[in-house]
């Protein structure tokens, strides 16, 4: 691992010049440590390589994405230890998807993935973040875990993607919400900013009416009032929290954008609806 550690920062150095690099060497000894608790290695070095890799410099070609992606979707990554609360398998499974992401922007750009490809990945994708269950933000002295917001940002990718249907982006809300309703803790991470980005990318793609999305963002307000009647204090007050946040969130961001002057109307009436006091 300390080898990884010096060829990385060496890399770095040199302005991510891989010239004198073998890619597929580089790339198992990466993914093989993608997980590490050390925070410079995995964050700093491992995650921001694959980004000039993929994204900055376009290195990698179709079937070496396509590796990558397969290693990152299979129970050795996204799905190590998944459904534990806490452990540092979660930094497997966690950098896995941002590396997953990378993978979905680059075939954004190029179209090499089949939708054969692309349904399996987002069926992987969905079902891991029905199963996550590790709401850390920052770990002490291991660096981000981050594991729900950087699942936040695969989502925002499948949710661009050419093959992603009206289905899909039914599920994908519904994931979403899955999520926000959340009791055990309030989300401190910036959690709920991250969840309203591919909220807002499935508005963009208009493959929902607006009454389908209004209806979604409506039903917040009953179901907030039903799950607040199986969970007791504080849990009650942190899961108001987090469904309130998340509106919010939501809400700002679409002004920001300056779309869905209906679907602002159905948060602000949403809103009002759950404020306390």
């Amino acid at each position: 691992m300390m080898d990884l550690k010096h060829q990385l920062l060496e890399i770095r150095e040199n302005e991510f010049n891989f010239t004198n690099y073998d890619l597929d060497t580089l790339i198992t000894s990466m993914v093989k440590h993608i997980g590490t608790t050390d925070f410079v290695l995995r964050d700093e070095l491992i995650y921001t390589t694959f980004g000039q890799m993929i994204f900055m410099k376009d290195l990698l070609d179709p079937n070496q994405l396509r590796a990558l992606l397969r290693t990152c979707l299979d129970d050795e990554h996204l799905f190590l230890g998944l459904g534990e609360d806490e452990g540092d398998s979660v930094f497997t499974r966690s950098f896995s998807t941002l590396v997953i992401a990378l993978v979905l922007d680059a075939d954004s750009r190029h179209s090499f993935l089949s939708k054969e490809e692309f349904e399996l990945t987002l069926a992987a994708v969905f079902n891991y973040v029905r199963k996550e269950r590790d709401s850390r933000g920052y770990v002490k002295g291991k660096g981000w875990a981050h594991a729900l917001a950087h699942a936040a940002d695969t989502l925002d990718e499948l949710a661009k993607h050419r093959y992603f249907t009206e289905d899909n982006a039914v599920d994908l809300l519904e994931i979403i919400k899955s999520k926000v309703f959340y009791g055990d803790t309030v989300y401190s991470a910036q959690e709920d900013e991250r969840f309203a980005i591919p909220v807002l990318s499935v508005v963009k793609t208009d493959l929902l009416s607006g009454q389908q999305i209004n209806s979604w963002i409506g039903s917040f307000s009953a179901t907030l009032e039903e799950e607040k009647k199986v969970v007791s204090d504080p849990n009650r007050l942190n899961l108001y929290l987090n469904v309130r946040n998340f509106l919010n969130s939501l809400y700002f961001r679409l002004r920001f954008e300056k779309i869905g002057n209906h679907l602002q109307d159905e948060l602000e009436k949403t809103l009002d609806e759950i404020r306390e006091f």
